[in-house]
């Protein structure tokens, strides 16, 4: 079961898709506060969540935020990645996921100022959905069908990809490719970062350094 709240006069992000039921009143399990929402965790309480990020797949213990950040030092000491993802699962004690729909800058203190406190920081005008399920897969399953399932990639895509920041010139592609060849290890693609372009222009290719880009 999905709920939705809204505080505030939320933009409209377009991420939510999916139908829900029933508008909440009040909201079960978190703790509304001026600035966000609070929950009491438990020592068994495992946080899931919050997308491509920095360290561990259980969140306890760091401060995450939601602000899309392009440092190329991606470090266990960071707070933020390039993606903002506001959905996370609560499992323990209880056994919930929520989701902030907001384009701005969320908080996540997942006990690292209070180690038994998860806290959420946020601008007065997002939509909070609660997510209840039989499971945490359940939870999942519900939340895609709210924004939407992923859709399916090429063959190709399930394959060995080799990148790195950067290849700098068509010689070294062509490099790493024969390497892959000569020590009999698969290759699918190689993807490369955006130093392939003219002056780091959109929709080009530097034709000095990749005369032969088409041809890949």
């Amino acid at each position: 079961m999905i709920y939705k709240k809204q505080y505030g006069q939320p933009f409209d992000t377009e991420s939510v898709v999916g139908s829900f039921l029933p508008m909440m009143e009040t909201i079960p399990y978190l703790t509304k506060e001026p600035d966000g929402f609070s929950y009491a965790m438990e020592p068994q309480d495992v946080l899931y969540g919050l997308g491509e990020n920095v360290r561990g797949i259980n969140k306890r213990g760091w401060v995450y935020e939601s602000k899309c950040s392009d440092d190329g030092n991606h470090t266990e000491g960071k707070s933020s990645l390039y993606g903002a993802y506001n959905f996370m699962i609560v499992s323990g004690k209880d056994t919930f996921g929520f989701f902030i729909d907001y384009p701005g800058k969320v908080t996540f203190d997942c006990g690292y100022t209070d180690l038994d406190t998860l806290r959420t920081v946020a601008e007065e005008n997002y939509d909070l959905y609660i997510i209840e399920g039989e499971s945490l897969t359940d939870i999942v399953h519900q939340f895609r069908q709210l924004v939407g399932r992923s859709y399916i990639p090429p063959k190709w895509a399930f394959g060995n990809a080799q990148s790195r920041w950067s290849y700098m010139n068509e010689d070294e592609v062509r490099e790493v490719v024969a390497n892959y060849r000569a020590n009999h290890m698969p290759l699918d693609a190689v993807v490369l970062d955006i130093d392939y372009m003219e002056r780091y222009k959109d929709f080009t290719v530097d034709a000095q350094r990749f005369p032969r880009f088409a041809d890949f």
